[in-house]
């Protein structure tokens, strides 16, 4: 992410001209009666959380990151409650005091229960992730910021307790995005964290104009990156709290510095082990491929992004990656991924070729559709539940006063949904409901009124949130899957691979925790299937064991009981 807002060409052989013509060609039609809709439905549904960037007018940069938000079900009750992170108060500060705040579903309405749960986030907060840390059964939460990040783990009556200090993952420094997974195949789920830039409050440049004396905020290479850190989850110790050692050398992670903020996990090359993608601000994207774990129970993970095309741009420039989409968008059955950029940059869609990736983004147009937009936030998802994947954007310039640079940019942006059009196209919808502009950060996708369909959570900067119920009228029909594995410590299936065949369509999709930015969407896994009235689905749990299900009925909620580990099923290979 630039902070120094120049007017650069960083597409030499684009012009500009030529990328708004076609991002106007992309458009739906206006009223289109197929067209997603959402309507803003925060206010209706009780959820009144605000962000507070804690700015004093000293132009800080932690200022301009946002923060995130994390759609799961706390309490195991069977809906979807929301955790928005607040950042924090910055030197000088007076105003209404930060607060991190979790609301939960009750059906209709959200309560704001962040005081019942003990959440009290002591850093200035950034980012979130929920999983079954010591897979107990219920979702614990890891909390990034700028300072110690925190351990909250759940108890199961509500609350939750902070063992940052026992369990070892307190990282001090500024730490972005984080994502559990399990790493090494051992059952239970170990967390990659990326950290970004080695700011501090004495360490605070003038920036920006001087010439015309506007002064704005810093950008990434001012500072030095710093490194992302790997935790392998060692289990609980004797008092029952869950342990983690610092792994990130042995296994592979050691030269991982490079601005880190968007992470996702997802078997990328398809061989059962799950892999690695960073999204870096200004430096090259990483992807770390699982290689499998030794005899001595390490992982060990191989940095190919460059050679496998996921690094730079299609023209071969390291750009300001944000947040991170990914799911099977050309329906070949391989993850793709979508990264969020800064106006003029364009956001990328690299196609999983199966070992390499191409990067589609103009011809797909998700490029075009972002030329004058700041990307931070996305998420695929089968939004019309037509049986693709869908695409939604968090937009939303980082530098205040950027009207001033004369590059067309605006500090509030639109948020925006494509539909996805079939053969790796999508279309820009301008009347989806998301129209309203504000400086959009943090964005997570779930069912939060248990209607079927993906309803949205964004988290704005310094600004209250927005809530979007989806209304498309003309939706198809869905599928909802809940894994619960009682024989692992990975209780919730986080890796598992399933493929879905439904009126004459396959889809393939994953359980996976944090995407997005700063975020992480519902961990129910949820499929579109169009006219269908079942689907069959093959399920490969995240250890190798396989179920196929038939005749699943259209229309449910389905809770999925992984089979017993001497089922029969093979082991997955390169353990």
């Amino acid at each position: 992410m630039r902070g120094m807002p120049k007017v650069r060409h960083r597409r030499p052989y684009r012009q500009r001209a030529a990328v708004v013509a076609a991002a106007a060609a992309l458009l739906a039609p206006a009223g289109d009666a197929g067209s997603i809709r959402f309507r803003d439905a925060a206010a209706a549904w009780g959820i009144d959380f605000r962000h507070h960037h804690g700015g004093t007018g000293q132009l800080y940069m932690i200022e301009t990151m946002g923060s995130g938000v994390v759609v799961f079900d706390y309490d195991g009750d069977g809906d979807r409650d929301v955790f928005f992170v607040d950042s924090g108060a910055l030197p000088g500060y007076r105003g209404e005091t930060p607060r991190s705040r979790l609301f939960r579903n009750d059906g209709g309405r959200f309560a704001d229960v962040t005081a019942a749960s003990g959440i009290a986030v002591a850093t200035y907060g950034m980012g979130a992730t929920a999983g079954d840390a010591d897979g107990d059964g219920d979702l614990d939460l890891y909390v990034t910021g700028f300072g110690p990040n925190q351990l909250l783990l759940n108890d199961g009556d509500g609350s939750f307790t902070d063992v940052t200090a026992t369990a070892g993952t307190g990282d001090p420094l500024w730490s972005a995005s984080a994502a559990f997974a399990d790493a090494d195949g051992d059952g239970d789920l170990d967390l990659y964290v990326t950290n970004y830039v080695d700011f501090s409050f004495d360490n605070n440049p003038i920036c920006g104009n001087q010439e015309r004396g506007a002064r704005s905020y810093c950008h990434p290479e001012v500072y030095n990156p710093l490194p992302d850190r790997f935790y392998l989850n060692r289990g609980p110790g004797a008092d029952g709290i869950v342990r983690f050692d610092d792994a990130t050398r042995a296994a592979g992670f050691g030269d991982a510095r490079g601005n880190g903020l968007g992470v996702a996990w997802s078997d990328f090359d398809g061989d059962g082990r799950q892999d690695l993608y960073v999204a870096n601000d200004k430096t090259a994207n990483f992807l770390f491929l699982n290689r499998g774990t030794g005899d001595d129970g390490m992982p060990r993970f191989e940095e190919v992004a460059l050679v496998s095309g996921a690094a730079l741009s299609d023209a071969g420039q390291e750009e300001a990656g944000m947040g991170i989409a990914v799911g099977d968008a050309t329906g070949d059955g391989r993850p793709d991924l979508v990264v969020t950029h800064l106006d003029l940059e364009t956001n990328a869609f690299y196609v999983n070729q199966g070992g390499l990736f191409l990067d589609r983004r103009f011809p797909s147009q998700i490029g075009p559709a972002s030329h004058l937009m700041v990307g931070f936030g996305t998420a695929f998802a089968d939004l019309d539940q037509d049986g693709d994947l869908d695409l939604v954007i968090a937009n939303g310039h980082i530098i205040h006063n950027v009207e001033l640079f004369a590059n067309g940019s605006t500090y509030k942006q639109p948020n925006q949904a494509l539909e996805n059009l079939g053969g790796g196209r999508f279309r820009l919808l301008p009347e989806a409901g998301l129209e309203a502009v504000r400086s959009s950060r943090g964005l997570a996708v779930g069912d939060l009124d248990g209607d079927g369909d993906l309803d949205l959570a964004i988290n704005n900067s310094n600004d209250l949130c927005e809530v979007y119920e989806n209304v498309t009228a003309a939706s198809g029909a869905w599928l909802q899957l809940d894994l619960a594995d009682r024989h692992t410590a990975n209780r919730f299936g986080i890796g598992a691979r399933l493929e879905l065949i439904a009126g004459g369509r396959r889809q393939v999709g994953e359980v996976r925790t944090a995407s997005s930015y700063l975020s992480q969407n519902d961990l129910t896994y949820h499929a579109g299937i169009g006219d269908a009235a079942a689907a069959e689905l093959r399920l490969r749990w995240p250890d190798g064991r396989r179920q196929t299900l038939r005749r699943l009925p259209a229309g449910h909620r389905l809770r999925l009981i992984a089979p017993p580990l001497n089922s029969g099923s093979a082991p997955r290979s390169g353990r």
